[in-house]
Protein backbone atom coordinates (compact mmCIF):
# COMPACT_ATOMS: atom_id res chain seq x y z
CA UNK A 1 0.00 0.00 0.00
CA UNK A 2 2.93 2.42 0.94
CA UNK A 3 4.48 1.13 -2.40
CA UNK A 4 1.48 2.71 -4.69
CA UNK A 5 0.81 5.58 -2.54
CA UNK A 6 4.40 6.72 -3.46
CA UNK A 7 4.32 5.76 -7.01
CA UNK A 8 0.82 7.72 -6.90
CA UNK A 9 2.47 10.79 -5.13
CA UNK A 10 5.24 10.59 -7.67
CA UNK A 11 3.21 10.60 -10.47
CA UNK A 12 0.96 13.69 -9.12
CA UNK A 13 4.12 15.65 -8.38
CA UNK A 14 5.99 14.82 -12.09
CA UNK A 15 2.65 16.00 -13.79
CA UNK A 16 2.59 18.98 -11.86
CA UNK A 17 6.24 19.58 -13.15
CA UNK A 18 5.04 19.21 -16.49
CA UNK A 19 6.97 15.77 -16.90
CA UNK A 20 4.80 13.16 -17.51
CA UNK A 21 6.16 9.40 -17.40
CA UNK A 22 3.65 7.76 -19.68
CA UNK A 23 3.43 10.77 -22.22
CA UNK A 24 4.01 10.18 -26.13
CA UNK A 25 7.05 7.89 -26.90
CA UNK A 26 8.24 9.19 -30.40
CA UNK A 27 9.47 5.67 -31.35
CA UNK A 28 5.31 4.71 -31.17
CA UNK A 29 4.45 7.86 -32.40
CA UNK A 30 1.54 7.78 -33.79
CA UNK A 31 -0.89 4.94 -33.16
CA UNK A 32 -3.86 7.03 -33.13
CA UNK A 33 -5.58 9.50 -35.02
CA UNK A 34 -4.14 12.86 -34.91
CA UNK A 35 -6.03 16.06 -35.39
CA UNK A 36 -5.00 19.87 -36.87
CA UNK A 37 -7.36 22.67 -35.09
CA UNK A 38 -7.43 25.01 -37.63
CA UNK A 39 -8.57 28.80 -35.79
CA UNK A 40 -11.05 30.09 -38.31
CA UNK A 41 -14.49 28.90 -40.35
CA UNK A 42 -14.19 26.17 -42.55
CA UNK A 43 -14.79 27.29 -46.49
CA UNK A 44 -11.78 29.48 -46.88
CA UNK A 45 -8.73 28.87 -49.36
CA UNK A 46 -6.33 28.52 -45.87
CA UNK A 47 -9.04 25.45 -44.83
CA UNK A 48 -8.34 23.76 -48.19
CA UNK A 49 -4.55 24.35 -47.10
CA UNK A 50 -4.75 22.99 -43.87
CA UNK A 51 -6.55 19.86 -45.31
CA UNK A 52 -3.59 19.46 -47.97
CA UNK A 53 -0.68 19.18 -45.21
CA UNK A 54 -3.32 17.06 -43.09
CA UNK A 55 -3.19 14.76 -46.32
CA UNK A 56 0.11 14.53 -46.39
CA UNK A 57 0.67 13.89 -42.99
CA UNK A 58 -1.80 11.15 -42.78
CA UNK A 59 0.13 9.25 -45.81
CA UNK A 60 3.21 9.48 -44.49
CA UNK A 61 2.14 8.41 -41.16
CA UNK A 62 -0.40 5.80 -42.20
CA UNK A 63 -2.88 7.86 -39.53
CA UNK A 64 -6.11 9.68 -40.12
CA UNK A 65 -5.81 13.19 -39.68
CA UNK A 66 -9.08 15.43 -38.90
CA UNK A 67 -8.53 18.74 -39.34
CA UNK A 68 -11.31 20.49 -37.03
CA UNK A 69 -12.57 24.23 -37.29
CA UNK A 70 -12.30 26.21 -34.16
CA UNK A 71 -13.18 29.86 -35.24
CA UNK A 72 -13.41 32.60 -33.19
CA UNK A 73 -11.42 36.18 -31.36
CA UNK A 74 -9.13 35.89 -34.88
CA UNK A 75 -7.93 32.71 -34.67
CA UNK A 76 -7.03 32.86 -31.04
CA UNK A 77 -9.66 30.71 -29.45
CA UNK A 78 -8.68 27.38 -31.59
CA UNK A 79 -4.80 28.07 -30.58
CA UNK A 80 -5.88 27.98 -26.77
CA UNK A 81 -7.58 24.75 -27.41
CA UNK A 82 -4.15 23.12 -28.62
CA UNK A 83 -1.76 25.30 -25.98
CA UNK A 84 -4.42 23.29 -23.28
CA UNK A 85 -3.58 19.96 -25.05
CA UNK A 86 -1.38 17.60 -24.35
CA UNK A 87 1.84 17.64 -25.96
CA UNK A 88 1.75 14.18 -27.54
CA UNK A 89 1.62 15.18 -31.72
CA UNK A 90 -1.71 14.57 -31.40
CA UNK A 91 -3.42 17.98 -31.57
CA UNK A 92 -1.34 20.46 -33.55
CA UNK A 93 -2.21 23.97 -34.88
CA UNK A 94 -2.55 25.62 -38.22
CA UNK A 95 -0.79 29.16 -36.88
CA UNK A 96 -0.80 32.09 -38.88
CA UNK A 97 1.27 35.17 -38.70
CA UNK A 98 -1.77 36.74 -37.80
CA UNK A 99 -2.50 34.48 -34.83
CA UNK A 100 0.63 33.93 -33.54
CA UNK A 101 1.95 37.66 -34.05
CA UNK A 102 -0.71 40.14 -34.13
CA UNK A 103 -3.40 38.68 -32.12
CA UNK A 104 -1.06 39.39 -28.64
CA UNK A 105 -1.35 43.03 -29.80
CA UNK A 106 -5.26 42.78 -30.32
CA UNK A 107 -6.75 40.28 -27.88
CA UNK A 108 -6.14 39.74 -23.94
CA UNK A 109 -4.78 36.23 -24.30
CA UNK A 110 -4.56 33.65 -21.74
CA UNK A 111 -1.19 32.31 -23.36
CA UNK A 112 1.69 34.06 -24.97
CA UNK A 113 1.04 32.12 -28.88
CA UNK A 114 5.27 32.50 -29.30
CA UNK A 115 5.93 30.97 -25.85
CA UNK A 116 3.48 28.18 -25.43
CA UNK A 117 3.35 26.74 -28.93
CA UNK A 118 6.28 25.06 -30.44
CA UNK A 119 7.06 26.08 -34.09
CA UNK A 120 6.82 22.86 -36.75
CA UNK A 121 7.68 24.46 -39.82
CA UNK A 122 6.53 27.58 -41.74
CA UNK A 123 4.38 26.01 -44.59
CA UNK A 124 3.93 28.90 -47.42
CA UNK A 125 4.42 32.71 -47.45
CA UNK A 126 1.10 34.58 -47.75
CA UNK A 127 1.23 37.52 -50.58
CA UNK A 128 -1.63 40.43 -50.17
CA UNK A 129 -3.16 41.82 -52.88
CA UNK A 130 -5.18 45.58 -52.97
CA UNK A 131 -7.92 45.06 -55.72
CA UNK A 132 -10.81 47.17 -57.12
CA UNK A 133 -14.39 47.17 -58.11
CA UNK A 134 -14.35 47.16 -62.18
CA UNK A 135 -16.04 50.70 -62.28
CA UNK A 136 -13.04 52.35 -60.36
CA UNK A 137 -11.78 55.41 -62.41
CA UNK A 138 -7.67 54.18 -61.05
CA UNK A 139 -6.31 51.19 -63.17
CA UNK A 140 -2.73 51.09 -62.22
CA UNK A 141 -1.33 52.10 -58.43
CA UNK A 142 0.35 55.23 -59.47
CA UNK A 143 -3.58 56.29 -60.27
CA UNK A 144 -4.88 54.83 -57.39
CA UNK A 145 -2.39 56.82 -54.84
CA UNK A 146 -3.00 60.55 -57.47
CA UNK A 147 -7.24 59.15 -57.07
CA UNK A 148 -6.60 58.93 -53.00
CA UNK A 149 -5.06 62.19 -52.84
CA UNK A 150 -7.18 64.23 -55.26
CA UNK A 151 -10.21 63.05 -53.18
CA UNK A 152 -8.89 63.15 -49.17
CA UNK A 153 -11.50 60.46 -47.58
CA UNK A 154 -13.47 60.21 -50.90
CA UNK A 155 -11.82 56.58 -51.33
CA UNK A 156 -13.55 53.54 -49.70
CA UNK A 157 -11.02 50.52 -48.40
CA UNK A 158 -11.61 47.71 -47.26
CA UNK A 159 -10.69 44.75 -45.03
CA UNK A 160 -11.54 41.87 -43.53
CA UNK A 161 -11.49 43.32 -39.82
CA UNK A 162 -10.10 45.64 -37.22
CA UNK A 163 -6.96 44.20 -35.81
CA UNK A 164 -6.14 41.42 -38.49
CA UNK A 165 -3.13 41.39 -40.11
CA UNK A 166 -4.56 42.56 -43.27
CA UNK A 167 -5.42 45.65 -41.73
CA UNK A 168 -2.08 46.21 -40.24
CA UNK A 169 -0.70 45.99 -43.80
CA UNK A 170 -3.37 48.46 -45.17
CA UNK A 171 -1.80 50.75 -42.85
CA UNK A 172 1.83 50.04 -43.92
CA UNK A 173 0.65 50.70 -46.78
CA UNK A 174 -1.03 53.45 -46.69
CA UNK A 175 1.53 55.55 -44.71
CA UNK A 176 4.43 54.15 -47.64
CA UNK A 177 1.82 55.96 -50.48
CA UNK A 178 1.16 58.85 -48.31
CA UNK A 179 -2.08 58.49 -48.41
CA UNK A 180 -5.59 58.94 -46.58
CA UNK A 181 -9.24 56.25 -47.00
CA UNK A 182 -11.97 55.90 -45.72
CA UNK A 183 -10.99 51.90 -44.23
CA UNK A 184 -14.25 49.93 -43.87
CA UNK A 185 -13.82 47.00 -41.81
CA UNK A 186 -16.07 43.55 -41.74
CA UNK A 187 -16.44 40.73 -40.17
CA UNK A 188 -13.96 38.83 -42.87
CA UNK A 189 -13.52 38.63 -46.07
CA UNK A 190 -16.14 37.17 -47.58
CA UNK A 191 -18.45 40.43 -46.78
CA UNK A 192 -15.77 42.48 -47.97
CA UNK A 193 -15.59 40.88 -50.69
CA UNK A 194 -19.46 41.01 -51.42
CA UNK A 195 -19.73 44.59 -51.13
CA UNK A 196 -17.03 45.27 -53.37
CA UNK A 197 -18.33 43.38 -56.29
CA UNK A 198 -21.81 45.06 -55.51
CA UNK A 199 -19.57 48.28 -55.74
CA UNK A 200 -20.22 49.84 -52.24
CA UNK A 201 -16.14 50.31 -51.69
CA UNK A 202 -13.75 51.22 -53.63
CA UNK A 203 -11.23 48.86 -53.36
CA UNK A 204 -10.07 46.03 -51.05
CA UNK A 205 -6.72 44.38 -49.34
CA UNK A 206 -6.79 40.98 -48.85
CA UNK A 207 -4.88 37.40 -49.05
CA UNK A 208 -3.41 36.87 -52.89
CA UNK A 209 -4.82 33.21 -52.58
CA UNK A 210 -8.23 34.19 -52.09
CA UNK A 211 -8.62 36.26 -54.92
CA UNK A 212 -6.56 33.81 -57.29
CA UNK A 213 -10.28 33.21 -58.97
CA UNK A 214 -12.01 36.79 -58.69
CA UNK A 215 -8.89 38.19 -60.12
CA UNK A 216 -8.83 35.43 -63.37
CA UNK A 217 -12.38 35.68 -64.11
CA UNK A 218 -11.74 39.70 -64.03
CA UNK A 219 -14.09 40.26 -61.58
CA UNK A 220 -11.87 42.81 -59.71
CA UNK A 221 -9.27 44.73 -60.63
CA UNK A 222 -5.99 44.22 -59.39
CA UNK A 223 -3.00 46.63 -58.72
CA UNK A 224 -0.41 44.81 -56.35
CA UNK A 225 1.27 41.88 -54.57
CA UNK A 226 3.02 43.05 -51.42
CA UNK A 227 6.08 40.38 -52.03
CA UNK A 228 9.29 41.28 -53.72
CA UNK A 229 8.37 38.74 -56.67
CA UNK A 230 5.22 38.08 -58.35
CA UNK A 231 2.98 35.47 -57.75
CA UNK A 232 3.33 32.34 -59.83
CA UNK A 233 -0.96 32.48 -60.13
CA UNK A 234 -0.80 36.18 -60.93
CA UNK A 235 1.92 36.31 -63.08
CA UNK A 236 -0.14 39.69 -64.93
CA UNK A 237 -0.05 41.45 -60.89
CA UNK A 238 2.98 43.28 -60.44
CA UNK A 239 4.48 43.81 -57.20
CA UNK A 240 4.23 47.22 -54.99
CA UNK A 241 7.98 48.04 -55.73
CA UNK A 242 7.11 47.38 -59.48
CA UNK A 243 4.10 49.83 -59.81
CA UNK A 244 5.66 52.22 -58.42
CA UNK A 245 6.54 52.27 -54.74
CA UNK A 246 9.60 50.91 -54.01
CA UNK A 247 10.74 49.34 -50.77
CA UNK A 248 7.30 48.21 -49.73
CA UNK A 249 7.62 44.41 -49.50
CA UNK A 250 5.56 42.06 -47.06
CA UNK A 251 3.53 39.40 -46.45
CA UNK A 252 1.72 36.99 -43.79
CA UNK A 253 2.59 32.83 -43.55
CA UNK A 254 0.75 29.92 -42.19
CA UNK A 255 2.35 27.65 -40.30
CA UNK A 256 2.00 24.25 -38.19
CA UNK A 257 2.86 24.32 -34.65
CA UNK A 258 2.43 21.77 -31.29
CA UNK A 259 1.77 22.27 -27.54
CA UNK A 260 5.05 23.54 -26.23
CA UNK A 261 6.33 20.31 -24.49
CA UNK A 262 5.76 17.79 -27.54
CA UNK A 263 8.99 15.64 -27.94
CA UNK A 264 11.26 17.19 -30.14
CA UNK A 265 11.34 13.80 -32.16
CA UNK A 266 8.15 14.21 -32.63
CA UNK A 267 8.52 17.53 -33.75
CA UNK A 268 11.58 16.77 -36.10
CA UNK A 269 9.31 13.94 -37.86
CA UNK A 270 6.82 16.27 -38.71
CA UNK A 271 8.92 18.88 -40.28
CA UNK A 272 10.76 16.36 -42.15
CA UNK A 273 7.04 14.90 -43.92
CA UNK A 274 6.55 18.86 -44.85
CA UNK A 275 10.03 19.54 -46.28
CA UNK A 276 9.88 16.10 -48.30
CA UNK A 277 6.89 16.85 -49.49
CA UNK A 278 6.91 20.20 -50.90
CA UNK A 279 10.38 19.01 -52.16
CA UNK A 280 8.29 17.64 -54.91
CA UNK A 281 7.28 19.60 -57.87
CA UNK A 282 3.67 18.40 -58.17
CA UNK A 283 2.84 19.42 -54.53
CA UNK A 284 4.62 22.59 -55.19
CA UNK A 285 3.01 23.11 -58.37
CA UNK A 286 -0.28 22.42 -56.59
CA UNK A 287 0.02 25.13 -53.96
CA UNK A 288 1.97 27.77 -56.17
CA UNK A 289 -1.17 27.49 -58.44
CA UNK A 290 -3.47 28.01 -55.67
CA UNK A 291 -1.79 31.08 -54.75
CA UNK A 292 0.73 30.19 -52.23
CA UNK A 293 4.74 30.36 -51.96
CA UNK A 294 6.05 27.17 -50.29
CA UNK A 295 8.50 27.55 -47.69
CA UNK A 296 8.74 24.25 -45.33
CA UNK A 297 11.68 26.15 -43.18
CA UNK A 298 12.91 24.81 -40.14
CA UNK A 299 11.30 24.89 -36.56
CA UNK A 300 14.02 27.24 -35.10
CA UNK A 301 13.70 29.40 -38.28
CA UNK A 302 9.85 29.39 -38.37
CA UNK A 303 9.70 30.51 -34.02
CA UNK A 304 12.25 33.05 -34.87
CA UNK A 305 9.96 34.93 -37.96
CA UNK A 306 6.99 34.87 -35.23
CA UNK A 307 9.30 36.53 -32.51
CA UNK A 308 9.83 39.32 -35.33
CA UNK A 309 6.68 39.49 -36.91
CA UNK A 310 5.61 40.10 -32.71
CA UNK A 311 7.66 42.84 -32.58
CA UNK A 312 7.39 44.38 -36.23
CA UNK A 313 3.59 44.12 -35.72
CA UNK A 314 3.73 45.70 -32.39
CA UNK A 315 4.62 48.65 -33.16
CA UNK A 316 2.56 49.31 -35.90
CA UNK A 317 -0.39 48.04 -33.59
CA UNK A 318 0.91 51.18 -31.14
CA UNK A 319 1.29 53.67 -33.86
CA UNK A 320 -2.64 53.41 -34.92
CA UNK A 321 -3.48 52.87 -30.83
CA UNK A 322 -4.99 49.60 -31.08
CA UNK A 323 -6.04 47.72 -27.16
CA UNK A 324 -5.94 44.89 -26.45
CA UNK A 325 -9.97 43.72 -26.29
Amino acid sequence: MNISRRALSATVVLAATGVVPFAARPESYPDKPITIIYPYAAGSASDVLAREIGAIIAKALGQPVVVESRPGAGGSMGLERVVRSAPDGYTLAFTASGTMSVNPHIYRLKYQPVDDLVAITTLVDVPFIVVTRRGFPATTLEEFIAYARANPGKLSFANAGMGTQAHLTQVMFMKAAGIEANVVFYKGGTPAMADLMGGHVDAMIDNAAAQVGNVQARKVRSLFVTTRTRSASLPDVPTAEEAGLPGFVTSGWFGLAAPRGTPQAIVQRLNSIIVKAFSRADTRKKLVQAGWLPVASSPAESDARARADLVRFGAIAREIDLTPN
